[in-house]
């Protein structure tokens, strides 16, 4: 009798922390669904005042897809508990999951900070952010929300801004070219 109590509580606190990580998975999921939302709600108005750099880095695959990896880096500005999401509005929401970091998943349970002229991967901080994805495309957009708290984890901030790639006729050669406004966009 002892032994079929000690059993039915210990399979009680399993099935209770089943149940706890379960809530943590809906809450994350509904904050990558409000990520994605504020992202396309914004329609591609990008920020004024954007304290990093960033730049698009497109890589043509050998089944004619394009990998492209979009570098968040040089802070101006103390970042702490960043989180950030890349939209391709040309993929279907419903069967594929948008690049980000710091939303879903174990993720959501990690802080990703950055500081001015300092990274420190043993102390959390890191040198810069890469949001990768692929596209069938040969011309896309993609629509970027970085989100950051200040030093005191009070104010939060958010910026928007776009990373834009058209294949032109003879971009089989490595090397860079310039892009409107995602920065230099190497070729590979």
């Amino acid at each position: 009798m002892r032994k079929l109590s000690l059993l039915i509580c210990i399979l009680a606190f399993l099935l209770s922390g089943c149940k706890y990580f379960h809530k943590e998975d809906k809450e994350s999921l509904k904050i990558y669904e409000d990520y994605i939302n504020s992202t396309i709600n914004n329609k591609g108005i990008e920020s004024v005042n954007i304290p990093f750099e960033y730049k698009m880095n497109v890589y043509k695959q050998k089944d004619k897809s394009y990998k492209y990896e979009i570098e968040i880096f040089n802070p101006q500005v103390a970042m702490y508990d960043i989180k950030a999401i890349a939209i391709d509005k040309n993929v279907d929401m419903n069967t594929n999951v948008f690049p980000c970091i710091g939303i879903l998943g174990d993720d959501a349970n990690n802080q990703y900070n950055m500081i001015p002229y300092q990274s420190r991967g043993e102390k959390g901080f890191i040198k810069m952010i890469i949001l990768d994805a692929i596209s069938t495309q040969k011309q896309f957009s993609v629509n970027v929300m970085v989100t950051w708290k200040d030093s005191t984890l009070q104010e939060q901030s958010r910026v928007f801004f776009n990373c834009n790639f058209a294949e032109e006729k003879g971009d089989t050669q490595k090397g860079e070219k310039e892009t409107s406004n995602s920065g230099t966009l190497n070729i590979e």
